[in-house]
């Protein structure tokens, strides 16, 4: 199976063997591969829409792995029970629905060895969600694909303690791993602020978030420089 880039890099963060769960897992191509590829006891694919249902399914048969790979219809965590995986898969989606996803299913999420979350936006915000929510960043990564950088984020249930929330925001392990793709990452995220300081300056040249954004612009370039 010739994998994506991003499907790729969210397989290279799951402690192997496992016991797994992919949550909106659309086409099942990382259930797939799992089961063709690595020793895992426990391989759960599923989808809260039919549709993706319906092909993970379909592939799943396609693929010879039905006593492998059991595919499931519901919401979320829900379509599990406590300590039936230990590791969970949370990808390709925005950063509030995979927030909505572990707080509807908090107690399930917290006894997990495991948590691998690919947000598609929000990645900053969901960081410092789950600190609070007492989960703690075991390991970050990013991928790059088709002229879209992605971030990935794994945590663990347990405490963990923040010195300084900027270094939260951009992300504590990409920083003290120095990760390839650093230099492209603050590229972005200082375009986006930038563009956003643009947009308000228009009718708003003294706002308040004007001052907080060029803040993080002049602190961005001090961890550059630190890097």
């Amino acid at each position: 199976m010739n994998l994506s880039p991003r499907l790729k890099k969210i397989i290279s963060f799951i402690n192997l063997p496992a016991k797994i769960a992919d949550i909106g897992t659309d086409h099942a191509y990382i259930p797939i591969y799992l089961a063709n590829y690595s020793d895992c006891s426990v391989i759960i694919a599923s989808d809260y829409n039919q549709d993706p249902y319906y092909v993970a399914q379909q592939n799943v048969q396609n693929a010879g792995l039905e006593d492998k790979v059991e595919v499931r219809l519901g919401s979320g965590l829900s379509v599990l029970d406590f300590q039936e995986v230990d590791t969970v898969i949370i990808a390709g989606m925005g950063g509030q629905t995979i927030k909505n996803i572990v707080a509807e299913d908090y107690e399930l999420a917290q006894q997990l060895n495991r948590i691998i979350l690919q947000p598609m936006a929000g990645a900053n915000s969901l960081r410092k969600w789950l600190v609070e929510k007492k989960f703690r960043i075991q390991d970050e990564g990013l991928v790059a694909e088709k002229d879209k950088l992605y971030q990935i984020i794994t945590v663990e249930p347990g405490p963990m303690e923040v010195e300084d929330d900027f270094v939260l925001e951009l992300g504590p392990k990409l920083l003290e791993q120095k990760v390839e793709l650093l230099p492209q990452y603050f590229k972005k995220l200082e375009q986006e602020w930038q563009k956003i300081i643009d947009e308000i300056a228009i009718n708003a040249p003294q706002h308040s978030k004007i001052k907080s954004l060029k803040n993080k612009i002049h602190r961005l370039q001090e961890v550059k420089k630190w890097l």
